[in-house]
């Protein structure tokens, strides 16, 4: 590696084709990260919730349990959705990233999609982040999940009347959803025109829906700096993005760089990281231990990627 460099020049790093050795390298990192993740998310089975009876998971259920009928059964429901919710949004956050080590290794190489699918992983991992948050209460968690329930149910409408299904049929779901968080006794919140923003539990309230590019700043590593900003412009396929890969191929079509793949495994690794210590947090499991060999694994993979991208 050449670190001479002309007074005044700084090193950009990782501003060089994608050879297959850097593509191997990188996918192989993520494969590693899925594997560590996939020890480390076994958190709910019944040997580790017997022992962690002070973590929120339990004091929820707790909480719901001293409740009185039928309450406790609507809550409990409720409760239940939320796991449901989150391990889903979880599982489908990682297997973008095996859909992304399977990309980097493409022939010829790819140009922005690996910031596509990192942006899929980051959104699913901070779903389950938003729900399964341990430095909230029970209250703001279920309103959380109403909010993205009802929101949910609302697209699923508007796609039934899309595809020519009956106006009655349509809102089945948003009709049902309505329903529970009645019987949950979930309050809605309504802006100054009547519009519907949200709902609350007690003192405790959420919006309608997650935002983002808020909690990506909020929840992502702090040595990712702006992870949702580094994938939207690909994401939306936006011009001032993607003219580099133009001018990189000098005119003859689109041509990727090491740089974006690093950026894409960044993004993908802070979000698996992210999942870990929500789950862990929210579980009471001491999930330390696969943070730590994450980072070992990062920092490691850091150093082989600069020296691979910019060999003699």
């Amino acid at each position: 590696m050449n670190d001479v460099m002309p007074e005044g020049e700084t090193v950009r790093l990782f501003t060089v084709p994608i050879t297959e050795e850097f593509a191997n390298e990188a996918a192989a990192i993520l494969e590693r990260y899925r594997e560590l993740a996939d020890d480390a998310l076994r958190v709910k089975d019944p040997e580790a919730f017997d022992k962690n009876a002070n973590s929120p998971f339990h004091k929820e259920a707790a909480e719901i349990e001293a409740l009185g009928e039928p309450l406790r059964s609507e809550r409990g429901s409720l409760h239940g959705l939320l796991l449901e919710i989150a391990d889903t949004t979880k599982d489908n956050a990682l297997d973008h990233v095996r859909a992304l080590e399977h990309d980097l290794l493409m022939q010829p190489p790819p140009v922005w999609s690996p910031l596509t699918l990192a942006r899929v992983v980051m959104e699913g991992v901070l779903f389950s982040e938003y729900l399964f948050d341990p430095a909230i209460p029970l209250n703001r968690r279920l309103a959380r999940l109403a909010g993205i329930w009802r929101t949910d149910a609302t697209y699923v409408q508007k796609q039934a009347e899309a595809h020519g299904q009956d106006p009655a049929e349509a809102r089945q779901m948003l009709d049902y959803v309505e329903d529970a968080l009645r019987k949950c006794q979930a309050v809605e919140r309504h802006n100054k025109p009547g519009k519907l923003i949200g709902y609350s539990f007690g003192s405790e309230s959420a919006p309608l829906d997650i935002n983002i590019t808020e909690r990506a700043a909020k929840a992502m590593p702090s040595w990712l700096p702006a992870p949702y900003r580094l994938t939207s412009g690909a994401a939306h396929n936006r011009p001032w993005m993607i003219n580099r890969g133009k001018d990189l191929a000098e005119g003859d079509g689109l041509a990727g760089e090491a740089a974006t793949v690093m950026a894409a495994v960044m993004v993908a690794m802070g979000s698996v990281e992210t999942v870990i210590r929500a789950f862990g947090g929210y579980f009471g499991v001491d999930l330390s231990e696969a943070l730590r060999q994450m980072e070992e694994e990062r920092t490691a993979f850091l150093y082989r990627a600069i020296a691979i991208a910019h060999a003699d």
